[in-house]
């Protein structure tokens, strides 16, 4: 991880909050104490992520081009330094920078956080459908019904043909394949990859179908619910989308 900018924000009573923004493999990432910020927006010219530590905002901007460095905003005040304390606004004092955030900065990022707390299925669904695989190769007949019905379908079908009572290995390595692509579609999903949250949709809708077939009746409503949630998260994704999509014009 290569770090790219670091602040030491201090608090009246002596606590302090460690903000980073650093460079990896999977690409930029900023945290408030080893917490990992969601894009708030973006803009032609840089990402904004924000935070409130102690009834403050704080906001990072960092600049899409690699040798500008980023910058922290406590307030909509541009902090100089890498370290600084937070204090009561004076009586009358205003903020009127580029930082300051707007109602329509609010709704953006109330859509994002409805965007990824939706594309966060995805990732209960990979996972609980990994450990269904891991429980079923054990003999167990317990699972968690968030779970794809894909893979019960592959390891019955592998363990029939088999002729044996344990998960044949090529059936658990179909099992993580399928269990791993939903993960991978989550982390799409919360990027605003729309195109992949729909796909992502339109494969749990088909495995729900299974639930339907067997009159699995928790299964059905889970799915139901699990779907729910998921549109809810794409249709923000949607509108967040179109925001950003003015806002670019806008500032062209």
């Amino acid at each position: 991880m290569a770090h790219l900018a670091e602040w030491i924000v201090h608090e009246t009573s002596g606590k302090r909050h460690q903000l980073a923004v650093g460079r990896g493999l999977f690409g930029l990432r900023v945290t408030v104490d080893r917490r990992i910020l969601q894009r708030f927006d973006q803009t032609p010219d840089a990402d904004r992520y924000v935070a409130s530590v102690a009834g403050h905002l704080l906001t990072v901007t960092v600049p899409r081009a690699s040798h500008d460095q980023p910058t922290l905003a406590v307030d909509g005040r541009v902090v100089l330094g890498s370290e600084t304390t937070l204090t009561p606004p004076e009586a009358g004092a205003t903020a009127a920078t580029p930082t300051t955030l707007t109602g329509e900065d609010l709704a953006r990022y109330q859509l994002l956080q409805r965007r990824n707390a939706g594309g966060t299925w995805f990732y209960w669904i990979g996972g609980a459908s990994i450990l269904n695989s891991l429980l079923y190769a054990a003999g167990s007949q317990w699972g968690l019904v968030v779970g794809l019905g894909f893979t019960y379908l592959i390891d019955g079908f592998a363990t029939d043909l088999s002729g044996t009572v344990r998960t044949p290995i090529y059936a658990f390595v179909i099992d993580i394949v399928l269990a791993g692509s939903v993960l991978l579609i989550g982390r799409a999903a919360r990027r605003g990859k729309l195109a992949w949250y729909a796909a992502g949709m339109a494969f749990y809708l088909l495995d729900g179908l299974l639930f339907i077939v067997v009159q699995d009746f928790l299964g059905i409503a889970v799915h139901g619910f699990a779907l729910y949630r998921l549109w809810g998260g794409w249709r923000a994704g949607r509108a967040l989308r179109r925001i950003e999509n003015v806002a670019l014009v806008a500032a062209t």
